[in-house]
């Protein structure tokens, strides 16, 4: 039986309808399209062309055929057509989970995989397609239209009963193999039923259209019998007052003229109407297209407010490195005109003394990490040769370590008796500004105004012009910690000038640590001389006495053992006459400064003489130092 219900049927019933439909389906081909994993692909289609590639994609369809076509595709388009033009008018108000053309799209791509093994069948099939298309195209006219209720009705029991064809003709495919296939096809009594139900569903949809012309007809000859009565009613009273009417007659001729005068008028605003519609129409097509480019347009600002960013990145990275070759060259215009003298030559040459462990004994003791921390100033000092260069440049080592770590920024200098441009503070404020500027933009800042202030290099800066240099410097907001570190103050010679260079260096240390910056730590080494020691010693918390600490004294032990042992002119030597020089050396020599440089010359005497001259060479080395 078909489950068609007659052209009664309401909409609120079609979905009972169609679900029963759905569930005959089910009996017949064992197959649930409501589940079918073809729907969920067809839901999202928005064209037929979309849905006939669902069906190449998902179903292994026929190959061409002989003559050449493509094959299922072409004889199923037209029925997908077609069928997807009012599918969503019918689909869209009955109450359904999907619309009833995609399941019909389902059933089409169940047969066809039915089908896929028995190609020899498909002249049947395109006839079976041509059929059910012959009954849509019937209904082609209702695509561009509202149908009526009972036409919507008629409609959706074609789309079932196509539905029901589709159920049949997947059951008898699945049914024993060719011959029986195309046999049960051609001469099925249940496909001719349904496809004579279609026959009869077309013509009650031709009847119906007829009625409703009809109607439509007899509506407008009422209308028209009752305008006729009316005019004979009129025709009557105007005969009964004629003589009443010849009165008027000519105003009614006016009236009758202003009429169609308003009649004209009204046909031309109808037009006019009907213009201002089609250009609102254009106006909202236009308003659209605005639209469009406006969204567009803010696309574009974005991406071009990106790339201005981009932009304006690479141009403040442009800048900075810009800004970094101009305050290259400023420095280097700086250091032309100061003209320091270089403390980097007497560090190396002091690290050159180092051994392994050198100074660790320093570096451990709560002394140097309270001041390394907190205190503002420290003060070493030694006898001759006690090492207090060495010391010195291990903790240069030390603090430029902590530099390089970030946060940090150090200055030092070492004095030399040997060299006239390292005695004095004109030799020591040029040299401490320059390294302050080469480390710090800010500081660089600072000198570059004085720079300025003395026509760009054209005039030297005098000493207490370079003093308040670095005393703001020093005072810079946010500064991190900051060292300066001065070795042998003690070389700066006293002179008849007043003051003499010690003692200006000396009032240096002495304004510097009265700043009482808690980020400025300020370390001297030097003899333990007693103008030296009347200044500094009052400025620190605890000097530090290096004849009096073992840990210098063990370092100078380990510095003269390894310097016996790798002297290439001692490899010969006995090892109790090592032993010797090992012991003899620190006790009378006072340090590893001392050590170094005496026996290196004592050194050059000693290989020209006998194997035992060298003990003569060293008493009188140490007779030396004694007066050092």
């Amino acid at each position: 039986m078909s489950a068609v219900a007659s052209t009664s049927t309401s909409h609120s019933n079609f979905a009972s309808i169609f679900n029963a439909a759905l569930e005959t389906y089910k009996l017949k081909t064992k197959k649930d399209l409501a589940s079918h994993p073809l729907l969920p692909s067809l839901q999202s289609c928005d064209s037929p062309e979309a849905i006939l590639a669902v069906l190449r994609e998902q179903i292994p369809v026929f190959s061409q055929s002989q003559n050449g076509d493509e094959g299922p595709t072409k004889w199923v388009a037209p029925t997908v057509n077609v069928l997807y033009a009012f599918s969503a008018t019918i689909g869209g108000g009955v109450g359904l989970a999907f619309p009833p053309a995609n399941a019909i799209f389902a059933g089409i791509g169940v047969l066809l995989l039915a089908a896929k093994d028995a190609s020899a069948s498909q002249d049947k099939l395109i006839d079976l397609f041509n059929h059910i298309d012959h009954f849509f195209r019937r209904l082609d006219i209702y695509t561009g239209i509202t149908p009526t209720a009972p036409m919507t009705d008629i409609i959706i029991e074609i789309m079932v009963e196509v539905l029901v064809i589709l159920a049949i003709s997947t059951k008898e495919v699945k049914r024993g193999r060719l011959k029986k296939y195309i046999k049960k096809l051609t001469g099925n009594s249940d496909i001719e039923d349904s496809l004579d139900r279609l026959d009869k569903l077309t013509q009650e949809e031709v009847r119906m259209a007829a009625a409703e012309l009809l109607k439509i007809t007899h509506r407008v000859e009422e209308n028209v019998q009752d305008v006729r009565g009316n005019v004979q009613d009129i025709d009557e009273k105007i005969q009964g007052v004629d003589d009443r009417v010849q009165g008027i007659d000519s105003d009614v001729k006016d009236l009758g003229s202003d009429v169609r005068d308003v009649s004209s008028d009204v046909k031309d605003i109808s037009s006019d109407v009907k213009d201002m519609s089609s250009d609102v129409k254009d106006m909202s097509s236009d308003v659209k297209d605005v639209s469009n480019d406006v969204k567009d347009l803010g696309g574009d600002v974005k991406d071009m407010s990106s790339d201005v960013k981009d932009i304006s990145s690479e141009v403040r990275g442009v800048d900075h490195k810009l800004d970094q070759v101009n305050r290259n060259n400023l420095r280097d215009s700086l250091l032309r005109w100061l003209s320091p003298p270089d403390p980097s030559v007497n560090h190396n040459t002091a690290c050159k003394a180092h051994h392994d462990g050198t100074a660790q004994w320093f570096f451990q003791g709560s002394i140097f990490k309270q001041w390394k921390s907190t205190d503002p100033f420290l003060w070493i000092h030694g006898k001759p040769g006690s090492g207090k260069s060495v010391i010195c440049s291990a903790i240069i080592q030390d603090i430029i370590a902590l530099c390089n770590a970030g946060g940090a920024s150090m200055a030092y200098f070492y004095f030399d008796f040997r060299d006239v441009d390292k005695q004095k503070l004109s030799n020591l404020l040029p040299s401490l500004l320059i390294q302050f500027s080469a480390s710090s933009d800010p500081c660089c800042d600072i000198l570059s105004r004085l720079y300025s202030s003395h026509n760009r290099g054209v005039r030297k800066p005098s000493d207490r012009d370079m003093v308040e240099c670095l005393k703001e410097m020093l005072t810079l907001e946010a500064q991190g910690p900051t060292y300066i570190i001065m070795d042998g103050l003690d070389e700066c010679p006293i002179t008849s000038t007043i003051p003499s260079p010690r003692e200006e260096v000396l009032e240096l240390v002495e304004e510097l640590v009265g700043l009482h910056l808690t980020n400025v730590h300020i370390c001297v080494t030097s003899r333990p001389e007693h103008d030296i020691q009347a200044v500094l010693e009052p400025l620190t918390i605890r000097a530090v006495s290096l004849h009096d600490e073992s840990g210098q004294q063990e370092d100078i032990s380990k510095y003269v053992a390894s310097f016996v042992h790798s002297d290439r002119r001692m490899r010969r030597w006995r090892e109790e006459d090592k032993d010797l020089v090992i012991k003899t050396l620190p006790e009378r020599a006072d340090g590893s400064d001392g050590c170094t440089a005496n026996w290196k010359s004592c050194g050059s005497v000693s290989r020209r003489v006998s194997g035992v001259s060298w003990r003569s060479c060293l008493t009188a080395w140490t007779r030396h130092t004694s007066a050092y």
